[in-house]
């Protein structure tokens, strides 16, 4: 690799690696032979001579009333170099220790209503004593789906002490009040029109996305915090206007 292109990795521009380069070949020089040797405008070359020397690569003296600049030994680069790695060591376990409280995110599906009951059983662990959950798009699907299932989970919610923030569809209201009134927790209810297929649970740092028409029915499990965050906005806004 050519040392210009090396020096413009350590951060010089292409006009300064090029005046760096040509002083360090012919010592100390006036401007009119760098201008000369370069071919740069004389307005242009006192601007990188004048970078140079306020980054440290580039000294002038004056000899005989006129300025004559030298380049600085090529271990300057070097010298700075070892100076951000020591800034950059000092740093480090800051760097580090915010890494390591970065967010992950999982995400896990499972399959069939076997594999449905798992989640939702783990969800209940989770939440047992005194949790809470919030859920929208539902359909009364869960039901159809889970079968028994699901009177038993609203059972256990109760024993749990689980506190729920549902919004059905407001069809249910006239074709399924069973469900209804099997149901444990807080209820409202939004427009026919926007039925939906899947149901969406909030709780704690997770989401549960149910999508009960997949063949087989399918929970995606998303263990995040902010992404629960969001989606605990999105319900609180259409809580807010449910009835």
């Amino acid at each position: 690799m050519q040392a210009e292109h090396v020096l413009e990795e350590l951060g010089l521009t292409d006009a300064e690696a090029s005046i760096y380069l040509t002083l360090l070949e012919a010592g100390p020089s006036h401007a009119g032979e760098i201008i000369s040797k370069t071919g740069f405008h004389r307005a242009t070359t006192y601007q990188i001579l004048k970078r140079l020397k306020e980054q440290g690569y580039v000294s002038s003296i004056i000899r005989g009333k006129k300025q004559q600049f030298e380049a600085a030994s090529p271990e300057c680069f070097l010298d700075e170099l070892k100076g951000k790695e020591r800034k950059f060591k000092r740093i480090l376990p800051t760097l580090k220790a915010k890494e390591a409280n970065q967010e992950q995110q999982d995400v896990t599906v499972y399959n069939g209503v076997k594999g449905i009951r798992s989640a939702l059983d783990k969800m209940l662990t989770e939440l047992r004593s005194n949790g809470t959950y919030y859920d929208f798009g539902v359909s009364g699907l869960f039901r159809d789906v889970m079968g028994v299932y699901w009177d038993i989970w609203q059972e256990r919610k109760k024993r749990y002490n689980i506190t729920s923030h549902v919004i059905f569809n407001k069809r249910l209201k006239r074709e399924n009040k069973d469900l209804l009134r099997a149901y444990v927790g807080k209820a409202k209810f939004h427009p026919p029109q926007y039925n939906s297929v899947t149901d969406t649970m909030i709780y704690n740092d997770t989401v549960i996305l149910l999508v009960w028409t997949a063949s087989p029915p399918i929970a995606v499990v998303i263990k995040n915090k902010n992404n629960a965050n969001s989606y605990k906005n999105q319900f609180k806004l259409m809580w807010k206007h449910a009835t």
